[in-house]
C-alpha cells in the first residue's frame, strides 16, 4: 500500500503524450459533449436530486483530497512547503465544495472560470511519474479532470448564466489568489501557483521558460483560458437568450 500511495518505485509510466494520458483528455471531451447533448435533460432534473447531486460530488471531491493528504500523514513524507492545498487547482476545487455545499449562487458564477484556469493547463501537463499503480494518478483525475466535467454539469443543472461581469469577478479573484500566494511564497520560501519557477519537466520541454518570468506566462495563461471558457458559457447564453425570445 505505501508503494501505490507514495510511488517511489514508479511503476507503470505516464508518458507525456501518451496513450493513458490522451485517453484521460478524450475523456473529458467526450463528457463535456454529452453534458451539452443531454443539457435539456440535464436542466429538468427534478429539484428534489439536486441537493443529492451536489452532495455526492462534494463526497468524491472531499474524499479525494482526505485520502491523499491523509496517506501522505501516515506515511511520515508529509512537507507544508509542497503539500498544503494552496494550488490553483486545489483552492478552485475547496471553493467549489464550499459552493456544493451552501448552494451560493453568486460563489458559483465567479469561481466556475476558477475550475477550468488551473485545472486545465494540468490536464496537458501533468506531473506524474506513474498511472495506474499510482494513487496520486486517479488523485490528479478526480481534481482536475472530474472536477471541470461536475462544474459544467452544474452550470446546466442549476441552470446558471455567467456573464462577461462574472468573468471580470473571476479574473479579479484570480489574481488576488495569485498576489497573496506570491507574497506567501516569498515570505516561507515555497512556490505555490508557480510563481517562482515552472516544475523541471516543464522547462525541459520547454528551455526558453528558464528567461520568463513565471508571472507573465502564467497570467496570459490564465486569459486565455477565461477566454475559452466564456465562449463555451456563451453557446448557453445565446440559446437562453433564443429560448426567452420563443417564449415571450
Amino acid at each position: 500500500m505505501r508503494e501505490f500511495f507514495l510511488d517511489e518505485k514508479p511503476g507503470i509510466p505516464f508518458v507525456l503524450f501518451g496513450k493513458v494520458h490522451i485517453g484521460c483528455i478524450l475523456i473529458v471531451i467526450i463528457g463535456f459533449i454529452f453534458i451539452y447533448l443531454l443539457r435539456k435533460k440535464i436542466k429538468n432534473i427534478d429539484k428534489r436530486y439536486h441537493k443529492l447531486i451536489k452532495y455526492s460530488m462534494f463526497t468524491i471531491l472531499f474524499s479525494n483530497m482526505v485520502i491523499y493528504y491523509g496517506s501522505y500523514i501516515y506515511y511520515g513524507v508529509y512537507n507544508w512547503k509542497v503539500h498544503l492545498p494552496l494550488h490553483l487547482c486545489f483552492i478552485a476545487g475547496t471553493l467549489f465544495m464550499i459552493y456544493l455545499l451552501t448552494g451560493k449562487r453568486n460563489l458559483y458564477k465567479v469561481i466556475f472560470p476558477l475550475t477550468f484556469v488551473g485545472p486545465l493547463p494540468a490536464m496537458f501537463y501533468p506531473d506524474l511519474a506513474s498511472s495506474f499503480d499510482y494513487f496520486v494518478f486517479y488523485q490528479y483525475f478526480i481534481s482536475h479532470h472530474l472536477l471541470m466535467l461536475f462544474s459544467y454539469f452544474i452550470l446546466y443543472l442549476e441552470d446558471f448564466t455567467i456573464t462577461k461581469k462574472d468573468m471580470c469577478k473571476t479574473f479579479i479573484l484570480g489574481n488576488v489568489i495569485f498576489i497573496v500566494m506570491f507574497i506567501f511564497n516569498t515570505i516561507f520560501g515555497t512556490n505555490y501557483i508557480m510563481s517562482y519557477g515552472f516544475p523541471d519537466f516543464i522547462v525541459e520541454l520547454y528551455p526558453f521558460l528558464n528567461y520568463v518570468w513565471p508571472p507573465i506566462v502564467l497570467e496570459l495563461l490564465g486569459i486565455l483560458v477565461l477566454l475559452l471558457i466564456y465562449c463555451l458559457v456563451n453557446v448557453k447564453n445565446k440559446e437562453d437568450n433564443k429560448l426567452k425570445k420563443v417564449t415571450s
